[in-house]
């Protein structure tokens, strides 16, 4: 039996350039989840992480503040989110089609974040599902979902008893869906209520996949610093 605790990774740069970077809020996230760790004795067998930098940065600045810089860290390109910007380059143009108040340029819409979330649920809806949309995506949600579990089943089988994974949104939402047996439509909407830099903690064994935490930021409410509770 694996004890699986899912880190999602700290605030990213929504809106910029490069949003695969921590802004400063995520970095502390980040070091608040370590020093959390360091007090409570927290330690891990093994340490996993998606590829993307948002995560692998995430997963530095909690091993920095827990004093063990130096964990080794296995990176599986399972724990990596779903590509967003190709959603949006599928999708946008059907969604603009067929909802017209959304048919301007969608770089504007990254400037609010509820027209966006409004957007995005739409833009899921058709990736769920699997309508054509205006350009190729390279990953189903099927295929996605399919991607995230497999990752489960190599720390399940790597032996280690207490795993630490660093990963987004969607994998932690595609575990949800497995562990609670939910169809895509709750378990996605349930993907806007996971916060930056929580924690959800799971079961792996031969039965599958069992909730034990879900969204914990016990780590950042500690502090009493609202600005700390994001989720984008």
């Amino acid at each position: 039996m694996t004890t699986l605790v899912l880190v999602r990774h700290g605030q990213a740069s929504f809106g910029a350039r490069n949003y695969d970077e921590l802004s400063a809020i995520g970095e502390r996230q980040g070091v608040l989840l370590g020093e959390h760790w360091q007090r409570a004795g927290r330690r891990f067998d093994a340490a996993w992480s998606g590829n993307l930098e948002r995560q692998k940065v995430t997963a530095a600045r909690a091993f920095e503040a827990m004093g063990t810089p130096d964990t080794p860290v296995s990176i599986d390109a399972a724990f990596n989110e779903f590509d967003h910007q190709q959603l949006i380059r599928a999708y946008f143009p059907l969604v603009a089609q067929e909802h017209p108040q959304f048919a301007v340029n969608p770089r504007t819409l990254f400037s609010d974040h509820k027209t966006f979330q409004r957007l995005f649920d739409l833009i899921i809806a058709c990736w769920i599902s699997n309508r054509t949309g205006a350009a190729p995506v390279d990953e189903t949600w099927e295929a996605f979902q399919s991607r995230c579990l497999d990752g489960l089943r190599r720390i399940a089988d790597s032996g280690a008893k207490r795993v630490v994974a660093f990963t987004s949104g969607g994998v932690v939402t595609a575990v949800l869906r497995a562990a609670l047996d939910l169809d895509a439509d709750k378990a996605f909407h349930l993907n806007w209520e996971i916060l930056n830099a929580s924690v959800h903690t799971f079961r792996l064994g031969k039965r599958g996949v069992a909730l034990q935490r879900f969204n914990d930021v016990a780590h950042l409410e500690v502090v009493q610093d609202n600005d700390l509770l994001t989720y984008r």
